[in-house]
Parts: C-alpha cells; structure tokens; sequence
C-alpha cells in the first residue's frame, strides 16, 4: 500500500487559517463514485458502478495524491503568515474548490492516518471513505479505525466527509442491507446509520446501492434517512447511474442533497474484447443529463470523471483496468491522449485535457466527482490538481 511519508502538521494550521481569513467556500452554494467492477475487481463489472476498479491489490497503493504543501510562515498575521515552501509532491496549498469536488476513498488504498497528512484537501470538497460494514444487526462500522483523525484533518481543512454505504456488489446481493431497509427494520437501521454518522463527526452518508440493489425499499430508505441526517444538520447523498436509472423513483432522487453520476464505464470496457472508449467528453454529457431530464436539478447532478483507463493486448477477452498513475508510469507523455498504441496495446483513458475540459462543463452542473482518489498522481501531473487548476 501507500508508503509516501506524511507532511508537517503544521500545514493543517496553515489551511485553517487561510480559511479563517476569508478563503472561498467548499463550492456548495454552486453545487456536484464511480466505477465499474465490485470488490476489487480489477476488470470492471457492470457498466458505471463503484468499485475498486483500476488496479490489483499489488498495484492499488501505486497511486498518490499530490502532497499538501508548505508550512506555516513564522509570522502570523491577519492573513496566516506565510505558506513557505511547498512540500514534496505538491505545489503548496491553493484555494478552496471553486466547485463542489468530490472524490471517493476506498479503504484498500492505505491507512487513513496517512492520507490524513498526504492528501491535499484543498483540492476537494468532500471525501467519500468507502465501503462502510454493515453487520448481520444494522450495525455500522468502519474498517480503519483510523478514520476519526481523517475526519479531523479534514475539518481543519475545510473539508467534508462523507461515508459511502453499498458499492457494486449490490448489483448482485444486498447482503445484510435487504432486511435492514425493509419496513420492518427500516427505523432502527437508520438511527444506527445517524447514531454512527454522529458518533464520527461525519457530514453525510452516500448511497451507493446499484441495480438490483435499488429495490422497492429504495425509496423509503433514502426518504427516512434523509429526514434523520437533516435533523442532525448531516447529508444524504447518493451514487448513481442510467442502466438501473429507471429503478430510482422521482421520491427518491429529492431525498439526496445531490448524486454523483457515474459518467463513465458507459460501454463496458470490462466485458469486451474490443477496444472502446468508455467515457467520452460526449457520452459522458449524455449519461448527465439523463438525470438532468429525469427532473433533478443541475445544481444536485454531479458529473463523476473515471482516474484510470482500460488497456488491451493482442487476443484479451475483456479490457483491463489501470489507474491513471500506473498509466503515466509506463506510457509517460502518451497519457496527455485519449488513445494509446503501443506495441500491440490498446488503451483508452481521461487524458489531463479530457479530465479539464469535463471539469469546465461540471461548472454548468452541481460539481465533479472523481473514482478514485487512490489511482491519482502526484504533484503536478495530479488529476485532482488538473481540475482545479482548469477552474
């Protein structure tokens, strides 16, 4: 997993205070996971679903986030002092998102101590750590028990965290969650999920509940918990996508306080044998603004963008998915294409260009939303730094 060492705490008293005096808002007066396969499965699954999709487990810590920078300047002032040098991998800290920007976190991508000290959250507004436990009783947990000082240096940063229940999985088994968000159990269940939310400090819990798994208690799941967060000044958000669209009732959609779109894996690169481009500028736009004609308002509709590609040697049976830092790793300047032909290989991705230039349209809409934050560079080749940077 991730062995990159942590910065200076103090750059945690340096974001604060650059808050403090005035930095802009994490994005929600403007508005905004993501992929496919389930578990890990390093092939994808269903078109647009969350998963661990992009990396093995011997290649999932590979990623990075670009590293927050510099330190606190030796005289404080109205403003903070100065920020000093930047710190290694990053270009020192930068304003608060101009968007909302959501990026999910998936527990099999290290410790979230670590990332407590090497993840730039001045870059986003929200963190959806995932997956939660949910136990045979309704009983939540989480699998790092790191994640209460994840959460405090995020508060300190400005940013929010949300914890993601469900994944892709749910496409095939609901698992303990069938009998909890059933009317018998629905209550109980979800004062744990708020008892639990409260408990570790958390803004908000994501649904991510995929195709069978949006049954006919769906809706009455999300309506309640919704109701359950808001009394506690907490969010409901959710995860979807347009191939089990149709199972999400209008009810259901204005319970969220916004949804990440899953814009990606639109063709099912994970499941053939031929090359394709799964999340085009255009298509991507498409899989959006279904929800958007569903009725939801852009202001709730956030625009998810894949970190990784899918690759094809002579004779595969399927794509193969690889995260964008492994992607730089061994095409190196290639990856500022869509396309790569290399010695047999095919591959297809979100270049840097494609990445700003959806980031420019999320401004039309509720924000951006990126799967996952593991399978980012660092420093300058960073996509998170790349979005922020086109906004």
């Amino acid at each position: 997993m991730r062995s990159k060492k942590g910065v200076l705490a103090a750059v945690l008293t340096v974001i604060a205070a650059a808050l403090a005096a005035g930095c802009s808002s994490s994005g929600e007066a403007v508005g905004w996971a993501p992929s496919a396969g389930s578990g890990g499965a390093a092939t994808g699954g269903a078109a647009g679903s969350n998963s661990a999709t992009g990396g093995s487990a011997t290649s999932a810590g590979s990623g990075g986030m670009p590293l927050a920078g510099g330190t606190a300047g030796a005289s404080g002032n109205s403003t903070g002092g100065s920020t000093g040098a930047a710190g290694a991998g990053g270009s020192g800290p930068t304003s608060r998102p101009k968007i909302r920007t959501v990026g999910y976190l998936p527990n099999y991508r290290g410790a979230l101590s670590t990332w407590a000290t090497t993840l730039d959250f001045s870059l986003v507004s929200y963190v959806n750590v995932c997956f939660g436990t949910i136990g045979a009783a309704g009983d939540i947990s989480y699998v790092d028990a790191t994640l209460p000082t994840f959460v405090s240096a995020a508060h300190a940063a400005g940013a929010k965290v949300c914890l993601a229940l469900g994944g892709a999985t749910t496409n095939q088994d609901l698992g303990p969650i069938a009998s909890q968000i059933s009317s018998a159990n629905r209550a109980s269940f979800v004062q744990k999920i708020t008892s639990y939310a409260t408990s570790m400090n958390l803004d908000c819990i994501d649904i991510d509940f995929e195709g069978s798994g949006v049954n006919a208690d769906y809706e009455g799941f999300v309506t309640a918990l919704s109701a359950s967060l808001k009394a506690q000044g907490k969010q409901t958000t959710g995860a979807v996508a347009s191939w089990f669209g149709d199972q999400i009732t209008a009810n259901a959609l204005s319970a969220f306080d916004f949804v990440n779109v899953m814009a990606y894996d639109l063709h099912n690169p994970g499941g053939s044998a031929t090359p394709v481009q799964s999340s085009s500028l255009a298509d991507a736009k498409v899989e959006v603004d279904y929800w958007v004609n569903r009725g939801l308002s852009k202001a709730k509709t956030v625009f998810g963008v894949p970190f990784y590609g899918y690759s094809w040697k002579p004779g595969d049976a399927m794509g193969t998915a690889v995260i964008y830092s492994d992607l730089l790793k061994t095409y190196g300047a290639a990856v500022a294409n869509d396309e790569i032909m290399q010695n047999g290989v095919t591959v297809f991705l979100n270049s840097k260009a494609t990445i700003q230039a959806k980031a420019q349209l999320a401004e039309q809409y509720g924000g951006i939303m990126s799967w996952d934050l593991g399978q980012d560079a660092t420093g300058n080749d960073s996509l998170l730094r790349a979005i922020h940077d086109a906004l």
